[in-house]
């Protein structure tokens, strides 16, 4: 019988630890993509603890930048032929404006373009398994941003439309695996999960503007249990949830902006062009 292998970005916190501990029992080898290896290694410790059985490895991970994502991917393919289910859980929030080291806006660079790169890299082993799936953490914070160029080094910051594009991205992401690759038998779900505010740290801003910021997210904000829920509900239900939205576990219609297919391939192009690629 072949291993079943969940890959899964973020798992050190938040959602993204809650999911992993859920799923502990459902795979027989887990990959922990993180930045953060001392926090991956008491991860390791927790889960061993959960299922005896279970295999874990630690890869190093920085989302935020394009060398590390590819050394990453570089590390995985080279011990694996297969991924059963790969996670895009990682994400981050700023009240400020930052910069990746690749120029790019940084929730965008770490929600949205290394995550993409990622997938691109992992998509073929994803497709030799099984099970061929992949869900993407999106956000319903997607409903505050219309996507429009520049796309990935805006000109202008503000923190609650920067993470929203990001998330945009990431909820075309998921539309566009379903599009290309559903008929080989993929199953891509974007899932709402809600966000975890205490992992959300409010940083080098005036308390004002990151109360302001926060007052705004409010809405979106869940408990871990709540937010892992639907991940782990997107996992173990694949059919049910293939190619479709995913608001915390209830199948939900998206706004205009969210399925205007013109916007999309705009958007998708223009990051195939930004990572001098041909195709996801």
């Amino acid at each position: 019988m072949t291993e079943t292998i969940l890959a899964i970005t973020g798992p050190t916190s938040g959602i993204g630890r809650g999911a992993v501990k859920v799923l502990a029992t459902s795979f027989d080898r887990v990959l922990l993509l993180c930045r953060n290896l001392e926090k991956g290694t008491l991860l390791k410790k927790e889960l061993t603890e959960l299922n005896t059985e279970l295999k874990i490895d630690i890869i190093k991970c920085d989302l935020s930048e394009l060398s590390s994502v590819q050394q990453a991917a570089d590390h995985i393919k080279e011990q694996y032929d297969h991924i059963d289910c790969l996670i895009n859980n990682a994400g981050m929030v700023s009240a400020s404006k930052k910069e990746s080291v690749d120029g790019y806006e940084l929730m965008m660079a770490t929600n949205y373009i290394g995550p993409f790169l990622l997938t691109h890299e992992l998509l073929p082993l994803v497709m030799n398994s099984e099970r061929k799936q992949i869900v993407v953490v999106s956000s319903g914070a997607y409903k505050f941003a219309p996507a429009k160029e520049p796309f990935f080094k805006p000109t202008r910051f503000n923190p609650i439309s920067g993470y929203g594009r990001s998330k945009l991205g990431t909820l075309y992401l998921a539309q566009e695996l379903h599009e290309q690759y559903s008929r080989e038998g993929l199953r891509a779900t974007a899932v709402h999960p809600g966000m975890v505010s205490t992992n959300i740290g409010k940083d080098s801003v005036s308390k004002a503007l990151g109360d302001l910021v926060f007052k705004l997210l409010d809405p979106f904000f869940v408990t871990i249990d709540e937010g892992c829920k639907s991940v782990v509900s997107a996992v173990e239900e694949p059919d049910k949830y293939a190619g479709v939205y995913s608001d915390e576990g209830k199948v939900a219609p998206v706004k205009k902006h969210g399925s205007d297919f013109k916007m999309r391939r705009e958007f998708i192009d223009a990051t195939l062009e930004e990572l001098h690629l041909n195709a996801l």
